[in-house]
């Protein structure tokens, strides 16, 4: 699941994690990735911070707090500065982060790593 308020950079990822075999389902607001993974179970929450409404820090409390979406994989998005990420990331109870814009192969990289883990 990717929630991400622009819809160009939706498009962008989808391809590549469809490209490299992931299905993938897509939320322009937090209130919609809430919303979506309350009908569905997802393996990982692509989510970005600089949300419209409630922001990604106050999605991944609630997924957190969720019984039924607490144990999925949340990775940040963002352009913030690596060490301000990484900080907001702690915070929220995210299990990782991407800082945008990122290299393909890395990023493809990361989520497979951040599957297994979480498979294992």
């Amino acid at each position: 699941m990717i929630i991400q308020d622009s819809p160009s950079v939706n498009a962008m990822l989808r391809f590549r994690l469809e490209r490299a075999g992931f299905v993938v389902d897509t939320a322009e607001t937090g209130e919609e990735g809430i919303g979506k993974t309350s009908e569905r179970q997802y393996q990982l929450i692509l989510l970005d911070y600089n949300l419209p409404g409630i922001n990604g820090s106050q999605v991944c409390h609630h997924l957190k707090e969720n019984h039924n979406t607490r144990n999925i994989p949340v990775l940040f998005m963002s352009a913030k500065d690596e060490n301000e990420l990484s900080q907001i990331t702690k915070e929220a109870g995210a299990d990782g982060y991407v800082t945008l814009p990122f290299d393909g192969k890395i990023f493809i990289e990361k989520i497979s790593g951040l599957l297994k883990k979480s498979e294992a």
